[in-house]
């Protein structure tokens, strides 16, 4: 692992850039003056060449900080507030400190963003991972450095690693029971993009509930969508184009209101025209003018089991990796 210092390594780096070292210093500093695109290239050929700051390398040496690092897609997004909250207040009742940092569904964003904690000599970190499955380098770094982290809600395959999350195929495949046991059989699917976990075992779970049912006349057609409600409102019209859906099915309750927003937009009625569902159970979903039928998690105890792991495995390095998982609960309400 190289080291960026004062010196010979930033000139090295603003030469390979053609930028100034000044531009570098900025990024390195987290400060002002330097575009995003800059400072994305930046960072991103700061990963490919496997640059740190000289500060990071010097801080693995020394002693437990007390500080724990989450990085999350976005405190925004889905049901990433609760678990936040639920970390904040098991890290403060351990007398320790919380870092948050956000990848806004980007690896080389989040690669960064971790590099950067390091400087602050974290004793640990909660994960949301980002990216594809082949996008691992920066955990087997963590792991060759003896830095304990934990995943929470995704995971990355090929990393032997604690992790909590909520069942999710298994809650997709009571809300798919659900809807077949409702008479609906047209359904249009938002699905998350694919090679995140947590997408995948969302969209295993409603092709197990289609198999089980062994009603042949069911339909399960699929959009590539994302997690947030612009991703619903954008592929909405794509849901409903050609044959219409009886029942439109979301990977989130935030894509889900998306599609409501569309439908809405477009003189179609929930549940008369087209049944809804969703899965997270948001505070907001029952106070929708159709209150919506979704699939409720845990979030908090997410939260607070993360944090349980990775004080266990501060503790005890040598340890076994564990999975846990979280029960959901199928939440019906008017929309379908």
């Amino acid at each position: 692992m190289r080291k960026i210092g004062g010196g010979l390594k930033q000139r090295e780096l603003a030469r390979e850039l053609r930028v100034s070292q000044m531009s570098i210093s900025r990024v390195l500093n987290h400060r002002p003056g330097v575009s995003e695109a800059l400072r994305q290239k930046i960072l991103a050929k700061m990963e490919a060449f496997g640059y740190v700051p000289d500060r990071m390398a010097a801080g693995l040496r020394g002693k437990p900080s007390g500080i724990i690092g989450l990085i999350i897609p976005d405190v925004s997004s889905s049901f990433f507030p609760d678990i936040t909250l639920a970390i904040e207040e098991c890290v403060s009742e351990h007398g320790k400190r919380l870092i948050l940092a956000h990848s806004h569904e980007s690896y080389v964003r989040e690669a960064a963003e971790i590099r950067m904690l390091r400087q602050f000599r974290v004793d640990g970190y909660i994960i949301a991972p980002s990216g594809g499955q082949h996008e691992t380098d920066v955990y087997s770094e963590l792991q060759g450095l003896g830095i304990p982290f934990v995943f929470i809600d995704r995971y990355k395959k090929a990393i032997k690693c604690d992790r909590v999350a909520t069942d999710i195929e298994g809650g997709a495949r009571e809300l798919g029971k659900y809807l077949a046991h409702k008479g609906y059989r047209r359904w249009a699917y938002a699905r998350g993009p694919r090679g995140i976990t947590s997408s995948d075992e969302h969209a295993a779970g409603l092709l197990k509930s289609k198999r089980e049912s062994r009603n042949s006349l069911i339909e399960l057609r699929t959009v590539v969508a994302g997690f947030d409600e612009d991703d619903g409102y954008r592929v909405a019209g794509r849901l409903i184009t050609g044959k219409k859906p009886d029942a439109i099915i979301a990977v989130n309750d935030l894509v889900a209101i998306g599609v409501y927003r569309y439908l809405k937009a477009h003189g179609l009625t929930v549940p008369c025209d087209v049944a809804l569902a969703g899965f997270s159970d948001l505070a907001l979903t029952d106070m929708l003018a159709v209150p919506l039928t979704t699939v409720a998690e845990q979030t908090r105890a997410i939260g607070k089991k993360a944090f349980e792991l990775l004080l266990n495995r501060i503790r005890h390095p040598d340890a076994p990796p564990q999975e846990l998982r979280v029960p959901t609960r199928l939440v019906s309400r008017i929309s379908a």
